[in-house]
């Protein structure tokens, strides 16, 4: 008599886990474009079931009570403390969540105000090292005028300032500004 279907068939002459699992990837990779089914998590905390209204027209004056009143006692205690459970596992699970949302922004606040202080720290080596490199420009610039200033001392001051460069003059302006 044959079998429906041939992939439990498949699995059920597999040795091993291993087999199976070996198995089930070979069928995957049979079909590489038909999306792979991903089993979804189950919600670990279920609502329990909302409690039934109705009247229990228990124990009157005249009988006893009955033989099932306290299976139903019983039952009615444990859904009870089944969604009081329930109560205080949701009222826990915010608390954590809350707690652990606090600590993240803790967390991301800090890691912005070390990030801050870091990148002010760069600007500031960076603006520094722009400055001293200015600085020695000017140096070097000054210490050539005055090398070409000693070496053209027969000619005039207007001839002097005329051969330097057009770059040290407007770096020389900056400077002073």
């Amino acid at each position: 008599m044959p079998r429906d279907d041939p992939i439990t068939e498949e699995e059920r002459r597999a040795n091993s886990a291993t087999d199976l699992i070996r198995m089930r990837l070979e069928r995957l990779q049979q079909n590489i474009d038909k999306p792979a089914p991903i089993p979804t998590k189950k919600e670990t905390l279920r609502a329990p079931k909302a409690p039934l209204e109705f009247v229990r027209n228990v124990v009157g004056s005249s009988a006893a009570a009955g033989s099932a009143e306290f299976h139903i006692y019983r039952n009615n205690r444990r859904k009870e403390q089944n969604r009081l459970d329930y109560i205080d596992a949701v009222a826990k699970k915010e608390e954590l969540d809350e707690a652990f949302r606090r600590k993240v922004d803790k967390k991301q606040q800090e890691e912005e105000e070390k990030t801050a202080k870091k990148r002010q720290k760069r600007l500031r080596q960076k603006a520094a090292a722009k400055k001293r490199k200015m600085a020695k420009k000017a140096d070097n610039s000054d210490s050539s005028t005055s090398d070409n200033s000693d070496s053209d001392s027969e000619t005039s001051g207007a001839d002097a300032e005329s051969t330097e460069k057009p770059e040290e003059n407007a770096e020389k302006s900056e400077e002073t500004a």
